[in-house]
């Protein structure tokens, strides 16, 4: 009789987002080290109440453009939490239906692991309202936290750094639910590629100071002002410009393109962003959890612009403390640290030293281990 075979479904919210890359990359990870394991990825809102995403949607939106600082205010909020307990928790009853019916039940995993705190809420959700046994793991997607991924039927929880540690504790999390993996980035960071060969690739020059300007997958910030306020200082360099899915943006670029006095590509959506990294001197971008965790992997120093409120001013605020980034208010922050990291008094060996107490570049792969060993010691 044929042994069965583990079902692990990874269930994050957005497809374009830091959450399914996190997914990605544990599912990458599985697939290579693990064949015989059966996976399914589902974004949580592809199985909601269609008003409810549109209308989170809209909400989040609305928050950090228009009040920004009433979002950074609620966002860790135990007050906010607890005044809308009640409010949440029936939520939660009311749309885990689809799940439910649509993925859980007829898929039946053995492990659930969610990479934001509103699915690993559903799944608490069903876990406890059809008593199933499923292993539920929290993976979170950023160097802080916040009240929402605190559910006492999570079985483990994945943390970015050891300094979470003591604050989930006194959360009442049992310290054997408690592993320190950094946050899971794709296996293509660990590989080593040679620089001269990406150079070429991406038709890149030699003896230029190379930037890399992203605003995550939906392409988000100020980047067109970046790149007027970089053309104004003439400095010997070249920039990489990632604007993700947004098309708009793209075009803008494409538009003052002709302007600009310095080697200049737009891209779009781009997969291999290892590389970039890879043959870049400077990554210009918001603190997003994944950005961050991919440039510590590389050693390569950044500087944080247009950060959101909440999770991303949080990941600033650790960066910034470590010595780990540079913060960029104006136009002069950005030529001034251009001009310091040209500089060869900057020490290059330091960085990479503070970079790699905080980087975790095979976090994908010791979560994963983690979970298969916790399925079979279970017998789940």
């Amino acid at each position: 009789m044929s042994k069965e075979k583990v079902r692990i479904l990874l269930l994050y919210v957005s497809d374009i987002s830091g959450h399914r890359q996190a997914a990605r990359a544990i599912k990458q990870v599985l697939q290579n080290s693990y064949p015989e394991v059966l996976i399914q990825e589902e974004d949580l809102f592809r199985h909601g109440n269609p008003f409810i995403e549109c209308s989170l949607n809209s909400l989040y939106y609305t928050l950090i453009r228009v009040i920004p600082w009433f979002w950074d205010i609620i966002w860790d909020s135990k007050e906010i939490y607890w005044l809308t307990h009640v409010l949440r928790t029936s939520l939660y009853y009311v749309n885990y239906h689809r799940l439910y019916q649509e993925v859980i039940k007829p898929f039946n995993p053995r492990v659930v692991i969610c990479t934001h705190c509103l699915s690993c809420a559903i799944s608490s959700t069903i876990k406890r309202a059809k008593k199933l046994n499923y292993l539920l793991a929290a993976v979170p997607t950023d160097f802080c936290f916040n009240p929402y991924w605190f559910y006492k039927n999570v079985d483990i929880y994945f943390l970015p750094h050891d300094e979470l540690r003591t604050n989930f504790i006194k959360r009442g999390i049992s310290p054997e639910k408690i592993q320190i993996t950094g946050i899971p980035i794709s296996l293509d960071f660990c590989k080593l590629k040679q620089k001269e060969e990406l150079k070429k690739k991406w038709g890149i020059k030699d003896n230029f100071f190379t930037v890399l300007v992203m605003g995550g997958g939906q392409g988000i910030g100020s980047m067109k002002q970046i790149i007027l306020a970089l053309n104004e200082a003439r400095l010997p360099l070249q920039v990489l410009v990632v604007t993700g899915i947004n098309k708009t943006l793209k075009q803008k670029l494409q538009k003052v393109s002709s302007r600009i006095s310095f080697p200049f590509k737009i891209l779009g959506y781009v997969d291999e962003i290892d590389e970039l990294m890879e043959i870049s001197d400077l990554l210009i971008s918001k603190s997003g959890g994944l950005t961050t965790a991919e440039a510590l992997s590389k050693a390569l120093p950044m500087g944080i612009i247009d950060s959101i409120p909440g999770q991303e001013r949080r990941n600033k605020q650790l960066l910034l403390k470590k010595n780990l980034a540079f913060e960029l208010t104006d136009k002069k922050d950005i030529i001034d640290l251009i001009e310091k990291l040209s500089d060869h008094f900057f020490n290059r060996e330091d960085w990479e030293k503070r970079a790699k107490n905080l980087a975790y570049p095979k976090a994908s792969q010791e979560i994963v281990h983690r979970v298969m060993e916790l399925t079979t010691s279970k017998g789940n």
